[in-house]
């Protein structure tokens, strides 16, 4: 019921023309009414039950008589009102479709709290995020979605729906009392598109719901190069045909952005294998929408130093995204993981090959939920109740892998499982090195511990296997899925610097015991130690990793803000966002990163505890004899150090004390000369000493000892 305040002006405005003796036309009338401005248009709703069974519950308001009915930037949506009673308002979301189909999320459970919503309005013009504030609500907040979205040039007369998810079955019951849509000449203006450095990724669906099974649609894409602008006018250069496309993720699927698949089809409908973006010609592709990551740098950093390590991981480009000529924002269009000779490069295993050697590969498998055809680990994982982990079946897929191939790939699995959980684990030739590409290993580890990555390890875990001629060993990787990770989420041990995320225990998903058994292992860790010292000269530099997140978000300067106008998640609580993360800004987010980064390497430098040997022979620690402090140390080091008592009498040692790098480099000559025994100390200042993994290196007469000391910024 649309309330009764544009009408009283109408009639005022008549009365007041007629009193005076005017003769004006109905042109002068209206032009009259838009002077004095069309302060609001409030319609109302009525409410009703919420259904708490996990279902959607639609409430309707018919929009009748709206002047003007165009909505847009200079008139249209401005407030929607809400009076709910619930409980549990964690357990509410809460969406406006507009007539033209058009669906905006207002409120995500997971970012609330409290109970009850109380003339409650939802404004993408206010101050602050209803994300920051604790229920019961009352006042005007900013939505979690972007009410501009609306004001795209469609009428505003016609079926509104406010759509109403409780998300926990028959848990607890709520009823909405009423609701309103208020229209305005001050409206939040929806994102103008025009043109971006980034390539533009066009997707028409022919007016159909994309959803979770795969519908055909036109994809075109603009790419004019490095350096040059892309014009939504542009031809479609880079492609310019069909695709299959469908909504992809868990969590994932609940936000306002979606993140999809595609598969690019030929006329036929048949698969078509075409070069995207510069990227190897492939069918199988995603459009990530990085909804979480108010960086949008997250995944690409994980790939990126997971492929400079030396591995395959997906190759991406960063594109705007527009679908049926509505602005999506930006997004990671990269590499879907599978075998192919530029992507996974192992053995393709045919139907017909069962037996041994054929059968032995290849595969790829995944640790994750246990949605997907796959089975259970035969050891428990690392869990408080020694619950299992979930393989799943990716290559062959679940719908082409024989029944011999899954016995042996299971069988394989339950060996290396039953070897790394065995007395004899460590032993070089029958224990888990025997069945482990070991490298990949510590690999994946350092870029999991590096991210803090709250899901790694149990979930979006690829491992491949090639066949025995191949060496026939398991790998791991490639990388997958790390938007919540450097720093981005608020449970499972993953917010502080501090701390081994594998010895997170959780009994949803949990992570396989491998880890710590790994780390028992005197060769595993002294070759990681090794590989994390040889790397943090390299891309794992505080520098160089700062240089990086600086180059991206650079590139991504000018779209983020498009982007996080769309969505508006800056400034936000959307979970599971760092609690006491609510950087208001861009650039504010991307210095958060680094700064974590910076505290995090330091973290591992400090308790990568084993030995490398690289470059440097014949090393004895020296638990006693030699003891720097503080260490980690940032500008100044005392080095405090013994000489052995056992020197011949009125003799002295021939002492030495130098500083040295990972492979054995002189950094700094700190003492050369003659002591007495007893204990001495050294002062030195390094304040431009790069970052990173050192010795002291100390020689008394024929006698070295080294200590490490690590390097903070």
């Amino acid at each position: 019921m649309k309330k009764n305040i544009f009408l009283f002006r109408k009639s005022l405005i008549c009365l007041l023309i007629i009193k005076r003796g005017y003769l004006i036309s109905s042109i002068t009338i209206t032009s009259l009414l838009f002077s004095v401005g069309i302060k609001a248009q409030i319609y109302t709703g009525t409410g009703g039950n919420i259904t708490n069974d996990g279902q959607e519950t639609y409430f309707n308001l018919l929009v009748t008589g709206l002047v003007p009915a165009q909505l847009d930037s200079a008139f249209g949506v401005e407030q929607v009102c809400i009076n709910i009673n619930h409980p549990v308002n964690r357990e509410l979301t809460i969406s406006l479709k507009s007539p033209d189909g058009r669906v905006v999320k207002l409120l995500q459970g997971s970012s609330l709290s409290g109970t009850n919503f109380t003339n409650t309005c939802l404004d993408s013009r206010a101050d602050s995020s209803i994300t920051l504030t604790n229920g019961p609500y009352n006042g005007t907040y900013k939505p979690i979605g972007f009410i501009g979205r609306f004001n795209n040039g469609q009428t505003g007369n016609g079926l509104w729906k406010l759509i109403v998810k409780d998300f926990q079955d028959n848990a607890n019951a709520g009823s909405l009392l009423s609701w309103s849509i208020s229209f305005g000449n001050s409206p939040s203006k929806p994102v103008i598109f025009t043109s971006s450095n980034l390539p533009i990724v066009f997707i028409n669906t022919g007016n159909q719901s994309i959803s979770d099974s795969e519908i055909l649609a036109n994809m075109g894409i603009i790419d004019n190069g490095a350096g040059q602008r892309n014009d939504t006018i542009d031809n479609r250069n880079n492609y310019n045909g069909k695709t299959m496309i469908h909504i992809r993720g868990n969590t994932s699927k609940n936000f306002d952005k979606k993140s999809y698949a595609l598969e690019t089809h030929d006329i036929s409908g048949n698969d078509l294998n075409v070069s995207l973006l510069g990227m190897p010609a492939e069918s199988d592709w995603v459009l990530t929408a990085s909804y979480t990551d108010k960086t949008l740098i997250r995944n690409p950093i994980a790939y990126d130093l997971f492929r400079e390590m030396g591995h395959y991981s997906p190759r991406y480009k960063n594109v705007e995204l527009v679908i049926n000529n509505e602005y999506k924002g930006v997004y990671e269009f990269m590499e879907k993981p599978k075998r192919n000779n530029s992507r996974v490069d192992i053995s393709k295993l045919q139907p017909d090959e069962n037996l041994y050697p054929d059968i032995t590969g290849g595969y790829i498998i995944k640790i994750d939920r246990p949605d997907e055809d796959g089975w259970y680990s035969l050891i428990g994982g690392n869990s408080q109740n020694n619950s299992s982990f979930y393989y799943q079946y990716v290559y062959p897929k679940d719908v082409d892998i024989t029944v011999p191939q899954k016995n042996y790939i299971q069988y394989f699995m339950d060996t290396v499982e039953t070897v790394i959980n065995s007395a004899s684990y460590a032993d070089p030739a029958n224990g888990y090195r025997k069945y482990l590409d070991v490298e990949s290993f510590i690999d994946f580890f350092i870029i999991n511990e590096l991210s803090k990555n709250v899901d790694a390890y149990r979930l979006s875990t690829f491992l491949y296997k090639d066949n025995i001629s191949y060496g026939g060993k398991l790998h791991i990787g490639p990388v997958w899925d790390y938007d919540i990770a450097w720093h981005n989420a608020d449970y499972g041990n993953a917010f502080s610097p501090a701390g081994w995320e594998y010895q997170t225990a959780v009994n949803d998903y949990p992570s396989p015991a491998w880890w710590g058994r790994f780390l028992q292992d005197s060769y595993f860790l002294n070759k990681l130690a090794c590989r994390w010292q040889e790397l943090r000269q390299g891309i794992l530099e505080n520098t160089y990793l700062n240089n990086y997140i600086d180059a991206g978000a650079n590139l991504l300067n000018e779209a983020q803000q498009r982007n996080f106008t769309q969505w508006p998640t800056m400034g936000a609580y959307i979970s599971p966002n760092p609690q006491n993360q609510y950087n208001a800004d861009y650039m504010g987010e991307v210095l958060d990163l680094k700064n974590w980064i910076t505290a995090r390497t330091a973290w591992m430098d400090a308790n990568i505890t084993g030995l490398c040997t690289v470059g440097i022979q014949d090393i004895e620690l020296a638990e006693n004899s030699v003891q720097p402090f503080p260490n980690p140390f940032t500008n100044d080091l005392n080095i405090v150090y013994k000489v052995p008592e056992n020197i011949a009498a009125g003799m002295q040692a021939k002492v030495k004390i130098e500083l040295i790098n990972v492979l054995g480099d002189i950094i700094q000559l700190i003492f050369n000369g003659n002591k007495n025994s007893g204990t001495y100390q050294e002062n030195i200042a390094m304040p431009q000493l790069a970052s990173g993994v050192y010795f002291i290196k100390m020689s008394v007469n024929s006698i070295v000892f080294y200590q490490k000391v690590v390097k903070m910024k």
